[in-house]
């Protein structure tokens, strides 16, 4: 769609209401938020925010969403269009949809979404939407992230569109399909409330408007947000010029001792003001837990072109009918039932990230960035408290950034398609059977640059009762890429120490995989240890101000010993 095309403004209403109107939308998506954390029963949900909210017309367009988690960038579309598909069309007011199938418009099964259709003046006026993180959805690992999965069926439950609530009264048929093959029932139904609550506050809200403003004024309002999204993405666009590039990144393996398998983007600017990602040339979809799912893939695609033209731009339709994304059906970045899925919103979804930040820095160079640690990390542990009760907790880390012109990256922050919140150290020694002996930024991890990788971390958790560890994580070989002839930040890594002396999983266990694994028997006493990697640098490490270098020995981020190594002279007292 060229901007020629593109209306400014509904005719039904001034350019000042429509505006008005346009942020009453956004801020509809806030209480959302807010509604959700403040009732959510898991701290993954009400403190780790791993959910994403979303309002939608009454045709699936999407309205407008929170930044949310990135790896849901746009990715709520494929849901809303699965939910309206599989109804027919047809809905009553008090319906309420589930839907996790990763093989249409899902991300992976523990992000279960919730679809409530919004009903204002006796008409359909658009869908509510909370996709969240469950803390689990069954499978044969508590918690999910079986690192040794082979097939989709061994992760967990599906969901392809299922009604909860028909009209208003509860399926208890469905409700007890749901609960009885997750573990912590109780805690997922009340995080499932919560989604709920929000999508009647968003319907609220919604009906509000419409009360105050017509119908008409409703269509004012989302002819407003998409036009001006729209307008907005267009005027970012003009920085980067016509023409295309390519980026490549890999999985770097299966956790069987296979890899690495390459993931590739070719990325076009077209004359008529769209973008194009092509992914021709990717790896095929692999029997292990290391495929991205298309939802995924797309919203990595997305994520990182707001994050590299416009980092504020509101996301709605206005932006994503500007992008095609095209990935080969049965490869690792668009794969087929029943390739396995529960990794993608991790390091799936963050290798096609950086494969396109990559090409991305190739059209806009002046805007690069380089890598991250980019993976969650991503652990869960479970087994019976003192009491014999069941406990699941999981756990997924921030990392170190990539540097850019300029700056040094950020430390202890998160990746671009995660943006969540660090847990409180403290509500985890509450709730569960563990102790935190540490929560540290890891010395030397940022990699060496004129601007220097922001810093990993270094999570040390000691269980107190016998527990289960499976996790799904990678680049536990490869550090995150340096640009402009910086260096690489330091991999991520899994250790166990026991008896006071340190291993890593892989060789305390005899693994195939540093990275992936499943139900490994951890003993009391016994301490679990996250290594979150650092980020890229950028530009020649030489070329460092030695104030800055001075500044990183003082503070601990960068030893002597590394100073004098890698930015090949003493740092300046």
């Amino acid at each position: 769609m060229s901007a020629e095309t593109l209306t400014t403004a509904s005719p039904a209403t001034d350019a000042f209401t429509a505006e008005i109107l346009r942020s009453y939308l956004v801020s509809t998506v806030k209480e959302m938020v807010l509604t959700t954390t403040r009732t959510a029963y898991s701290t993954c949900f009400c403190h780790g925010e791993d959910f994403t909210c979303g309002i939608f017309d009454a045709g699936g367009r999407m309205i407008a969403q929170d930044q949310g988690v990135g790896v849901h960038a746009g990715g709520l579309e494929g849901a809303i269009a699965a939910v309206i598909t599989r109804a027919g069309g047809v809905f009553a007011p008090g319906d309420v949809y589930l839907h996790n199938d990763p093989y249409d418009g899902g991300t992976h099964q523990a992000d279960v979404c919730c679809v409530r259709p919004m009903f204002a003046a006796g008409r359909l006026v658009g869908f509510a939407a909370n996709r969240g993180h469950w803390s689990d959805v069954g499978g044969m690992a508590p918690g999910g992230w079986s690192g040794v999965a082979e097939d989709v069926v061994q992760e967990g439950l599906l969901l392809p569109s299922v009604c909860l609530y028909r009209a208003g009264v509860l399926q208890e048929d469905i409700q007890q399909l749901v609960l009885r093959n997750v573990r912590l029932s109780r805690q997922c139904w009340g995080d499932l409330q919560a989604q709920i609550a929000s999508s009647i506050a968003a319907e609220r809200r919604i009906a509000a408007l419409v009360d105050r403003h017509g119908p008409e004024g409703l269509d004012a309002a989302v002819d407003a947000a998409i036009s001006y999204t729209r307008r907005r993405f267009l005027a970012a666009l003009e920085a980067m010029p016509e023409g295309e590039a390519t980026g490549e990144d890999v999985m770097e393996d299966d956790g069987r001792g296979g890899g690495p398998f390459p993931i590739r983007v070719r990325i076009a600017k077209r004359p008529d003001g769209s973008v194009l990602a092509d992914f021709e040339g990717t790896s095929v979809q692999a029997d292990a837990p290391i495929n991205c799912t298309f939802a995924c893939t797309r919203a990595a695609v997305i994520g990182s072109l707001i994050a590299m033209l416009d980092p504020d731009l509101p996301l709605n339709a206005g932006l994503t009918e500007l992008i095609e994304v095209r990935a080969p059906l049965g490869s690792m970045v668009n794969p087929v039932y029943p390739a396995p899925t529960f990794g993608t919103t991790a390091d799936p979804a963050d290798r096609a990230m950086e494969t396109v930040m990559r090409a991305l820095a190739e059209l806009l160079p002046d805007r690069a960035v380089a890598g991250s640690y980019s993976t969650g990390q991503n652990a869960t542990g479970g087994g019976k408290d003192r009491e014999g009760g069941e406990f699941l907790w999981y756990s997924y880390q921030s990392g170190g950034c990539g540097a850019w012109p300029g700056g040094d990256g950020n430390s202890a922050m998160w990746h671009l398609m995660a943006n969540s919140k660090n847990e409180s150290c403290e509500a985890w020694e509450a709730r569960y059977p563990i102790r935190y002996l540490e929560y540290s930024l890891r010395e030397d991890s940022g990699g060496a640059g004129q601007w220097r990788g922001g810093l990993g971390t270094e999570r040390r958790i000691q269980v107190e009762v016998p527990t289960r560890l499976s996790a799904i994580s990678g680049h536990h070989g490869i550090g995150a890429h340096g640009l402009a002839g910086a260096g690489e930040g330091a991999p991520n890594g899994f250790a166990i120490e026991r008896d006071g002396v340190r291993t890593t999983i892989q060789e305390a266990y005899d693994l195939p995989s540093p990275s992936k694994f499943a139900n490994l028997a951890l003993r009391a006493g016994d301490v679990f240890v996250s290594l979150q990697g650092g980020g890229g640098g950028y530009g020649d490490p030489r070329h460092r101000d030695p104030r800055a270098r001075a500044d990183d020995v003082r503070a601990g981020y960068v030893s002597p010993g590394a100073a004098a190594l890698l930015y090949h002279q003493e740092p300046t007292p």
